[in-house]
């Protein structure tokens, strides 16, 4: 399994495998990629911004990049997912984008000119607070800090709801319709790009998630235990981004289940809520209240409303002070992860395994269900 950089194995024997939870994408060929980034309209005063880190995304600015440098077009500016928010956060209104009179830091887009047009290109894959990932979400929670406070309140249970629409994604959706910009929304796993939308923010991350839901659901038995990690287009760099693979995850497990989270998280905690609470900075009655949010909030809010219904264990580098504080099981290697597990549900229970979890959403199979 992916495990930040590197990858960690797990020794399961036959028996105790209850299903390997991995879709098979369908992949689209180089000739069709291009052809689709082919369609997409450049013009010599414009910006193409990364908003995330993935392989896939980052291909396919070098591919449109090729694209522009080969229609002549030289005045195209190329960003990459390097831009970070002040903590109050960016408006992004107009032809251009400008930074808010909240926000005391420089224009993360636009350094030195002013563009006449923008496209964001994005991975889309599934978020516990919009039920999706894409431009429009991300927008908000690098950048829009005032809308991401109210789509964070907008939220109508303290439970994760991926790959739901739901009022927060709402927020994000009509956020995003006042911006004159345009997206690029990927569907892709490990293997490959398996969907390319493009045009207005909006249609473009509405195709994608239809594509998504349509390709990534996996069907399973509800198990006693899961384990679960992420693709190679996952950021597990650290916890905040690495535990939305736990919430594609967990609500297949039967009551009292056991789900262990496999990520490194070399960069620790990440900026925002969890680093806030472990330092003693947040307590998890802050957590609810009116006019407040910090990156990853939800998360603390999540881990609570699971604690007592569900075992959740992390093999991470992370300190263990710091995973104990936040209701984790630490372990030290994959080996300990089989022996705690089989000392918990028994020596014959079977185990879960999602290799991919970031763009696999799981469902539970009912029984009677074939």
């Amino acid at each position: 399994m992916k495990y930040g950089i590197t990858d960690v194995s797990l020794d399961i024997k036959f028996t105790n495998l209850l299903a390997n939870a991995s879709v098979d994408l369908p992949l689209l060929s180089d000739e069709a990629i291009v052809s689709s980034l082919s369609e997409i309209s450049l013009s010599d005063n414009m910006v193409i911004k990364a908003l995330s880190k993935s392989k896939s995304v980052g291909r396919v600015v070098q591919m449109l990049q090729h694209i522009a440098n080969s229609k002549g077009l030289h005045g195209v500016g190329i960003q990459g997912d390097q831009a970070k928010s002040s903590g109050k956060g960016i408006e992004l209104s107009g032809k251009g984008i400008e930074p808010s009179d909240k926000a005391p830091c420089d224009r993360p887009f636009l350094p030195n000119k002013e563009y006449e047009n923008i496209i964001f290109i994005s991975h889309t894959s599934y978020d516990p607070l919009f039920g999706f990932s894409g431009t429009p979400t991300l927008l908000l929670r690098k950048y829009m800090h005032d809308q991401m406070l109210a789509a964070f309140e907008s939220r109508q249970t303290n439970f994760p709801h991926p790959g739901v629409d739901c009022p927060p994604l709402e927020v994000a959706l009509s956020s995003s319709e006042k911006l004159s910009a345009s997206s690029v929304e990927i569907v892709a796993n490990s293997s490959g790009i398996s969907g390319i939308y493009s045009g207005k923010i909006r249609k473009a991350f509405k195709d994608a998630t239809r594509h998504l839901v349509s390709s990534t659901k996996f069907e399973v038995e509800r198990p006693k235990s899961a384990i679960v990690g992420g693709s190679s287009e996952s950021d597990l760099s650290n916890l905040t981004s690495s535990l939305n693979l736990l919430w594609n995850s967990f609500h297949v497990l039967r009551e009292n289940g056991s789900i262990i989270l496999v990520a490194e998280n070399a960069d620790g905690l990440g900026q925002g809520a969890l680093r806030m609470f472990v330092e003693g900075k947040l307590k998890i009655g802050d957590a609810g209240k009116k006019g407040f949010y910090s990156p990853g909030l939800e998360h603390l809010l999540f881990l609570e409303s699971i604690r007592d219904r569900y075992d959740v264990g992390i093999l991470s580098t992370l300190p263990e002070y710091y995973l104990k504080m936040l209701g984790f099981e630490s372990y030290a290697g994959g080996k300990r992860v089989m022996e705690s597990l089989i000392a918990k549900h028994g020596k014959n229970h079977k185990v879960l395994v999602s290799t991919e979890a970031d763009v696999t959403l799981l469902e539970p199979r009912e029984k009677g269900q074939n």
